[in-house]
């Protein structure tokens, strides 16, 4: 199964904005592909509910003043990402509140309420959608 959200495309042409200018939350670890928040100005991962900073694409390994560097999630992004949890019956083409999982690599299919996330396709052979980040931290 796929790992983590991918970008794909944007709606404008734009190529995608990499911030490299802040640290990880000390003794914190992140993964390729998760998404991400800012907090007291330090990276941090993203809760199901939270509005979305971006996504790192690269590993974070734990420890004190770790670099990052992360895709900021804007407007016309789309990304590709797996989802998790038996999907729920609103978990369809269209549904514009889908949870974050907790591992922050992953939608929850099982919550289309309240989450920062909408869907456009639904691949269920891959168990992948394509998604945009409708709650936005820089919107």
């Amino acid at each position: 199964m796929p790992q983590g959200f991918n970008y794909i495309y944007n709606d404008y042409g734009k190529d995608p904005t990499r911030i490299t200018s802040f640290l990880m939350t000390n003794s914190e670890a992140g993964a390729a592909g998760e998404a991400i928040k800012i907090v007291s100005g330090r990276v941090t991962k993203a809760g199901p509910t939270d509005a979305v900073a971006g996504f790192l694409i690269a590993n974070v390994t734990a420890g004190t003043d770790q670099p990052t560097e992360f895709i900021l999630a804007r407007e016309g992004d789309w990304y590709d990402a797996p989802y998790t949890g038996t999907p729920a019956g609103g978990f369809v083409s269209g549904v514009n509140a889908v949870v974050l999982a907790a591992d922050g690599l992953s939608i929850n299919a099982a919550t289309v309420t309240g989450g920062p996330v909408t869907v456009m396709e639904i691949n269920t052979n891959k168990k992948t959608a394509r998604v945009k980040v409708k709650n936005r931290q820089f919107s």
